[in-house]
Protein backbone atom coordinates (compact mmCIF):
# COMPACT_ATOMS: atom_id res chain seq x y z
CA UNK A 1 0.00 0.00 0.00
CA UNK A 2 0.85 3.59 -0.88
CA UNK A 3 2.44 6.41 1.42
CA UNK A 4 -0.17 9.20 3.14
CA UNK A 5 2.54 12.31 3.83
CA UNK A 6 0.30 12.22 6.96
CA UNK A 7 -2.96 12.84 6.24
CA UNK A 8 -6.19 12.30 7.33
CA UNK A 9 -9.11 11.00 5.17
CA UNK A 10 -12.69 11.15 5.89
CA UNK A 11 -14.43 8.41 3.68
CA UNK A 12 -18.12 8.58 2.65
CA UNK A 13 -19.44 5.15 1.52
CA UNK A 14 -22.53 3.79 0.69
CA UNK A 15 -23.14 2.23 3.86
CA UNK A 16 -21.28 4.88 6.67
CA UNK A 17 -18.79 6.86 7.10
CA UNK A 18 -15.07 6.17 7.61
CA UNK A 19 -11.74 7.82 9.33
CA UNK A 20 -8.27 6.60 8.04
CA UNK A 21 -5.69 7.50 9.92
CA UNK A 22 -1.50 7.52 8.87
CA UNK A 23 0.08 4.89 11.09
CA UNK A 24 3.81 4.04 10.12
CA UNK A 25 2.40 0.97 8.53
CA UNK A 26 0.58 2.48 6.68
CA UNK A 27 -3.50 3.54 7.67
CA UNK A 28 -5.66 2.27 10.56
CA UNK A 29 -9.59 2.83 9.56
CA UNK A 30 -12.09 2.65 11.41
CA UNK A 31 -16.41 3.31 10.91
CA UNK A 32 -17.33 6.51 11.98
CA UNK A 33 -20.81 6.01 12.37
CA UNK A 34 -24.17 7.06 10.50
CA UNK A 35 -24.67 3.85 8.67
CA UNK A 36 -28.23 3.31 6.71
CA UNK A 37 -28.28 6.51 5.54
CA UNK A 38 -27.59 6.11 2.07
CA UNK A 39 -24.66 7.04 0.06
CA UNK A 40 -22.87 10.36 1.39
CA UNK A 41 -22.12 11.69 -2.19
CA UNK A 42 -20.99 15.31 0.05
CA UNK A 43 -17.81 15.49 0.97
CA UNK A 44 -17.65 15.97 4.75
CA UNK A 45 -16.64 19.81 5.65
CA UNK A 46 -14.29 20.70 8.42
CA UNK A 47 -15.43 24.19 9.80
CA UNK A 48 -12.97 26.36 8.96
CA UNK A 49 -12.71 27.83 12.42
CA UNK A 50 -12.99 24.74 14.68
CA UNK A 51 -11.00 21.65 13.10
CA UNK A 52 -13.03 19.09 15.10
CA UNK A 53 -16.25 20.20 14.04
CA UNK A 54 -17.47 18.41 10.57
CA UNK A 55 -20.61 18.89 8.76
CA UNK A 56 -22.06 15.44 6.91
CA UNK A 57 -24.85 15.27 4.42
CA UNK A 58 -26.61 11.89 3.59
CA UNK A 59 -29.10 11.01 0.95
CA UNK A 60 -31.78 9.69 3.35
CA UNK A 61 -31.24 11.92 6.58
CA UNK A 62 -30.18 14.86 5.47
CA UNK A 63 -27.07 16.87 7.72
CA UNK A 64 -25.21 16.08 10.48
CA UNK A 65 -22.95 18.15 12.77
CA UNK A 66 -20.10 17.16 15.27
CA UNK A 67 -18.01 18.81 17.58
CA UNK A 68 -15.78 16.30 18.47
CA UNK A 69 -13.87 15.19 15.78
CA UNK A 70 -16.64 12.67 14.28
CA UNK A 71 -16.86 10.69 17.30
CA UNK A 72 -20.78 11.65 18.12
CA UNK A 73 -22.91 12.99 15.52
CA UNK A 74 -26.30 15.43 15.84
CA UNK A 75 -28.49 15.60 13.10
CA UNK A 76 -29.28 19.74 12.12
CA UNK A 77 -32.23 19.86 10.19
CA UNK A 78 -33.85 22.55 11.26
CA UNK A 79 -35.42 24.31 8.37
CA UNK A 80 -33.76 21.70 5.62
CA UNK A 81 -36.93 20.92 4.21
CA UNK A 82 -35.50 18.61 1.59
CA UNK A 83 -33.01 16.19 3.13
CA UNK A 84 -31.59 14.25 0.07
CA UNK A 85 -28.41 15.97 -0.08
CA UNK A 86 -26.20 16.44 -2.63
CA UNK A 87 -23.37 19.11 -1.53
CA UNK A 88 -22.10 21.09 0.98
CA UNK A 89 -20.10 23.80 0.88
CA UNK A 90 -18.54 26.45 3.55
CA UNK A 91 -17.75 30.28 2.60
CA UNK A 92 -14.16 30.99 3.74
CA UNK A 93 -15.01 34.10 4.83
CA UNK A 94 -18.04 34.27 6.57
CA UNK A 95 -18.31 30.41 7.62
CA UNK A 96 -22.13 30.11 6.28
CA UNK A 97 -22.93 26.91 5.08
CA UNK A 98 -24.54 26.06 1.85
CA UNK A 99 -26.02 22.64 1.13
CA UNK A 100 -27.37 21.40 -2.62
CA UNK A 101 -30.27 19.11 -2.47
CA UNK A 102 -32.63 17.25 -4.73
CA UNK A 103 -35.22 18.15 -5.37
CA UNK A 104 -32.54 21.01 -7.00
CA UNK A 105 -32.78 23.28 -4.14
CA UNK A 106 -30.37 25.61 -1.91
CA UNK A 107 -29.97 26.20 1.69
CA UNK A 108 -27.87 28.09 3.97
CA UNK A 109 -27.09 28.01 7.29
CA UNK A 110 -25.21 31.42 9.30
CA UNK A 111 -25.20 29.24 12.81
CA UNK A 112 -22.95 26.28 12.04
CA UNK A 113 -26.18 24.22 10.84
CA UNK A 114 -28.46 25.03 13.92
CA UNK A 115 -31.17 26.70 11.44
CA UNK A 116 -31.24 26.43 7.86
CA UNK A 117 -32.90 28.80 5.08
CA UNK A 118 -34.29 27.82 1.61
CA UNK A 119 -33.53 30.13 -1.58
CA UNK A 120 -37.53 29.81 -2.22
CA UNK A 121 -36.81 32.04 -5.29
CA UNK A 122 -34.62 28.97 -6.80
CA UNK A 123 -37.79 26.63 -6.62
CA UNK A 124 -39.81 28.82 -8.08
CA UNK A 125 -37.97 29.53 -11.86
CA UNK A 126 -40.05 28.77 -14.73
CA UNK A 127 -36.85 26.64 -15.85
CA UNK A 128 -37.42 23.99 -13.38
CA UNK A 129 -40.38 22.16 -15.61
CA UNK A 130 -37.10 21.19 -17.73
CA UNK A 131 -35.09 19.72 -14.99
CA UNK A 132 -35.08 16.10 -14.18
CA UNK A 133 -33.09 13.46 -12.80
CA UNK A 134 -31.23 10.63 -14.21
CA UNK A 135 -33.15 7.78 -12.46
CA UNK A 136 -36.72 6.92 -11.79
CA UNK A 137 -38.81 8.80 -10.01
CA UNK A 138 -36.81 11.50 -11.78
CA UNK A 139 -35.48 14.35 -9.50
CA UNK A 140 -33.40 17.01 -9.95
CA UNK A 141 -30.43 16.57 -7.98
CA UNK A 142 -28.24 20.04 -6.92
CA UNK A 143 -25.13 17.94 -7.31
CA UNK A 144 -22.12 21.03 -6.38
CA UNK A 145 -21.87 24.49 -5.57
CA UNK A 146 -19.23 27.44 -5.79
CA UNK A 147 -19.19 30.42 -4.36
CA UNK A 148 -17.61 33.79 -4.87
CA UNK A 149 -17.34 36.88 -3.25
CA UNK A 150 -18.22 38.52 -0.05
CA UNK A 151 -22.09 38.61 -1.46
CA UNK A 152 -21.64 35.68 -2.62
CA UNK A 153 -22.27 34.70 -6.16
CA UNK A 154 -24.06 31.00 -5.70
CA UNK A 155 -23.22 28.89 -8.61
CA UNK A 156 -24.85 25.10 -8.59
CA UNK A 157 -24.65 22.12 -11.27
CA UNK A 158 -27.58 20.02 -11.95
CA UNK A 159 -28.41 16.91 -12.16
CA UNK A 160 -30.36 17.07 -15.32
CA UNK A 161 -30.73 20.33 -15.77
CA UNK A 162 -27.54 22.39 -16.49
CA UNK A 163 -26.63 24.97 -14.30
CA UNK A 164 -27.55 27.85 -12.22
CA UNK A 165 -26.63 31.23 -10.74
CA UNK A 166 -27.74 33.94 -8.28
CA UNK A 167 -25.41 36.98 -8.37
CA UNK A 168 -26.94 38.71 -5.49
CA UNK A 169 -26.49 36.29 -2.84
CA UNK A 170 -29.22 34.26 -3.47
CA UNK A 171 -32.34 36.72 -4.22
CA UNK A 172 -32.57 35.91 -7.69
CA UNK A 173 -30.99 32.70 -9.78
CA UNK A 174 -30.94 32.02 -13.30
CA UNK A 175 -30.23 29.58 -15.05
CA UNK A 176 -26.96 29.00 -17.43
CA UNK A 177 -25.37 26.53 -20.17
CA UNK A 178 -28.86 25.76 -21.68
CA UNK A 179 -27.66 27.97 -24.56
CA UNK A 180 -25.60 25.06 -25.59
CA UNK A 181 -28.57 22.44 -25.44
CA UNK A 182 -29.22 18.86 -24.10
CA UNK A 183 -25.49 18.44 -24.68
CA UNK A 184 -25.05 20.23 -21.25
CA UNK A 185 -28.28 19.02 -19.52
CA UNK A 186 -26.43 16.57 -17.57
CA UNK A 187 -24.51 18.53 -15.09
CA UNK A 188 -22.76 17.80 -12.52
CA UNK A 189 -19.77 20.04 -11.04
CA UNK A 190 -18.81 23.55 -11.19
CA UNK A 191 -16.15 25.26 -10.11
CA UNK A 192 -15.50 29.25 -10.52
CA UNK A 193 -12.60 31.10 -10.90
CA UNK A 194 -9.90 28.40 -11.68
CA UNK A 195 -7.32 30.78 -13.61
CA UNK A 196 -9.23 34.25 -12.81
CA UNK A 197 -12.36 35.28 -11.46
CA UNK A 198 -14.67 34.95 -14.49
CA UNK A 199 -14.01 31.78 -15.03
CA UNK A 200 -16.46 28.98 -14.50
CA UNK A 201 -16.17 25.49 -15.70
CA UNK A 202 -18.97 23.46 -15.55
CA UNK A 203 -18.63 18.91 -15.98
CA UNK A 204 -21.28 17.13 -16.93
CA UNK A 205 -22.21 13.74 -18.56
CA UNK A 206 -20.55 15.03 -21.99
CA UNK A 207 -17.47 16.45 -20.85
CA UNK A 208 -16.26 19.89 -19.86
CA UNK A 209 -18.25 23.55 -20.54
CA UNK A 210 -15.65 26.59 -20.07
CA UNK A 211 -17.17 30.34 -19.46
CA UNK A 212 -14.50 33.47 -19.47
CA UNK A 213 -17.45 35.89 -18.52
CA UNK A 214 -19.62 34.42 -15.14
CA UNK A 215 -21.57 32.45 -16.93
CA UNK A 216 -23.02 34.61 -19.77
CA UNK A 217 -21.49 32.03 -22.64
CA UNK A 218 -20.11 28.46 -22.82
CA UNK A 219 -17.83 26.83 -24.88
CA UNK A 220 -17.06 23.31 -25.16
CA UNK A 221 -13.81 22.19 -24.10
CA UNK A 222 -13.00 17.81 -24.05
CA UNK A 223 -9.26 18.44 -25.68
CA UNK A 224 -7.98 15.35 -24.13
CA UNK A 225 -11.19 13.77 -22.94
CA UNK A 226 -11.67 11.93 -26.21
CA UNK A 227 -12.38 8.93 -24.75
CA UNK A 228 -13.26 9.28 -21.42
CA UNK A 229 -15.69 12.43 -21.40
CA UNK A 230 -18.43 11.22 -18.70
CA UNK A 231 -17.22 12.95 -15.00
CA UNK A 232 -18.26 11.15 -12.53
CA UNK A 233 -16.57 13.07 -9.07
CA UNK A 234 -17.34 16.20 -8.51
CA UNK A 235 -14.56 19.06 -9.77
CA UNK A 236 -11.21 19.02 -7.19
CA UNK A 237 -9.63 22.66 -7.36
CA UNK A 238 -6.72 24.75 -4.83
CA UNK A 239 -7.01 28.61 -3.90
CA UNK A 240 -3.31 27.93 -4.17
CA UNK A 241 -3.07 26.45 -7.69
CA UNK A 242 -4.68 28.78 -9.57
CA UNK A 243 -5.98 26.57 -13.41
CA UNK A 244 -5.14 23.22 -11.70
CA UNK A 245 -8.25 21.44 -11.47
CA UNK A 246 -8.90 17.70 -11.64
CA UNK A 247 -12.08 15.42 -12.62
CA UNK A 248 -12.99 11.39 -12.05
CA UNK A 249 -13.62 10.55 -15.49
CA UNK A 250 -15.19 7.15 -17.15
CA UNK A 251 -15.17 5.92 -20.71
CA UNK A 252 -19.55 5.52 -20.85
CA UNK A 253 -22.40 6.52 -18.55
CA UNK A 254 -23.79 4.62 -15.99
CA UNK A 255 -25.60 2.38 -18.01
CA UNK A 256 -22.36 0.93 -19.34
CA UNK A 257 -21.09 0.55 -15.82
CA UNK A 258 -21.91 -3.31 -15.13
CA UNK A 259 -19.87 -3.95 -18.38
CA UNK A 260 -16.60 -6.03 -17.77
CA UNK A 261 -14.50 -3.29 -17.65
CA UNK A 262 -16.66 -1.15 -16.06
CA UNK A 263 -16.22 2.42 -16.53
CA UNK A 264 -13.04 2.26 -17.81
CA UNK A 265 -12.45 4.72 -15.38
CA UNK A 266 -9.21 8.06 -15.19
CA UNK A 267 -8.25 10.78 -13.52
CA UNK A 268 -8.43 13.82 -15.74
CA UNK A 269 -6.56 17.23 -15.00
CA UNK A 270 -5.59 20.77 -16.47
CA UNK A 271 -2.83 23.01 -15.72
CA UNK A 272 -4.68 25.97 -17.81
CA UNK A 273 -8.41 26.92 -16.42
CA UNK A 274 -10.31 24.30 -18.17
CA UNK A 275 -9.30 24.49 -21.70
CA UNK A 276 -7.68 21.29 -22.08
CA UNK A 277 -7.20 18.44 -20.03
CA UNK A 278 -5.05 15.37 -19.90
CA UNK A 279 -6.24 12.09 -18.83
CA UNK A 280 -4.17 9.19 -16.57
CA UNK A 281 -4.73 6.07 -16.14
CA UNK A 282 -1.10 5.53 -14.72
CA UNK A 283 -0.84 2.92 -11.85
CA UNK A 284 -4.85 2.16 -11.44
CA UNK A 285 -6.06 -1.26 -13.36
CA UNK A 286 -5.72 -1.27 -16.33
CA UNK A 287 -8.80 -1.49 -17.26
CA UNK A 288 -9.93 0.42 -13.90
CA UNK A 289 -13.81 -1.32 -13.66
CA UNK A 290 -14.21 0.89 -10.39
CA UNK A 291 -15.79 4.34 -10.89
CA UNK A 292 -14.42 7.14 -9.09
CA UNK A 293 -16.58 9.51 -7.04
CA UNK A 294 -15.02 10.99 -4.51
CA UNK A 295 -11.89 13.43 -5.52
CA UNK A 296 -9.73 15.84 -3.25
CA UNK A 297 -6.30 17.31 -3.04
CA UNK A 298 -4.68 18.05 0.03
CA UNK A 299 -4.98 21.19 1.78
CA UNK A 300 -0.87 22.22 2.01
CA UNK A 301 0.37 20.32 -0.75
CA UNK A 302 -1.19 20.59 -4.05
CA UNK A 303 0.62 17.72 -5.85
CA UNK A 304 -0.74 15.27 -3.71
CA UNK A 305 -4.27 14.35 -4.25
CA UNK A 306 -6.96 11.20 -3.18
CA UNK A 307 -9.42 9.23 -5.52
CA UNK A 308 -12.08 6.83 -4.14
CA UNK A 309 -13.68 4.08 -6.04
CA UNK A 310 -16.53 2.44 -6.06
CA UNK A 311 -14.65 -0.81 -5.17
CA UNK A 312 -14.36 0.21 -2.39
CA UNK A 313 -10.32 1.57 -2.75
CA UNK A 314 -8.56 4.73 -2.09
CA UNK A 315 -5.91 5.48 -4.17
CA UNK A 316 -3.13 8.68 -3.70
CA UNK A 317 -1.08 10.33 -6.24
CA UNK A 318 1.98 12.52 -5.41
CA UNK A 319 2.40 14.41 -8.72
CA UNK A 320 -0.80 16.38 -9.54
CA UNK A 321 -2.88 13.33 -10.51
CA UNK A 322 -0.16 12.18 -13.46
CA UNK A 323 0.27 8.58 -11.56
CA UNK A 324 -1.34 6.81 -8.55
CA UNK A 325 -0.89 4.31 -6.14
CA UNK A 326 -3.00 2.26 -4.10
CA UNK A 327 -3.56 3.31 -0.35
CA UNK A 328 -6.21 1.35 0.92
CA UNK A 329 -8.40 -1.34 0.21
CA UNK A 330 -11.57 -3.60 1.59
CA UNK A 331 -14.19 -0.35 2.02
CA UNK A 332 -17.64 -0.54 1.13
CA UNK A 333 -18.61 1.62 -2.51
CA UNK A 334 -16.49 5.04 -1.64
CA UNK A 335 -18.61 8.20 -2.45
CA UNK A 336 -16.76 11.12 -1.34
CA UNK A 337 -13.72 11.84 0.29
CA UNK A 338 -12.31 14.61 2.10
CA UNK A 339 -8.65 15.20 3.59
CA UNK A 340 -8.09 16.74 7.29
Amino acid sequence: MGNSNGYTLLIGTSEALYKAEPTKDGYATRKLGLEGLGDMRAAVVVDRNDPLTFYAGTIKGGMFRSRDGGETWASINKGLLHKTVWSITQHRETGDLYVGASPASVFVSKDQGDTWTEYESLELMKETKQWTGPVPPYISRMKSLALVGSAPAIFGAIEEGWAVRSLDGGKTWEQIVAHIGMLAHDGHSVVVGGDGPDTVVVATGKGMFRSTDRGDHFEQVNKGLEERSYTSTPLASHPDRPGFLLSGVTAVGPGGWRRPEGGDSGIARSEDGGRTWQVSTKGLPSPCVGIPRGLAIAPDDTSLCFAGLTDGTIWASHDSGQSFERLLDGLPPVTSVAVV
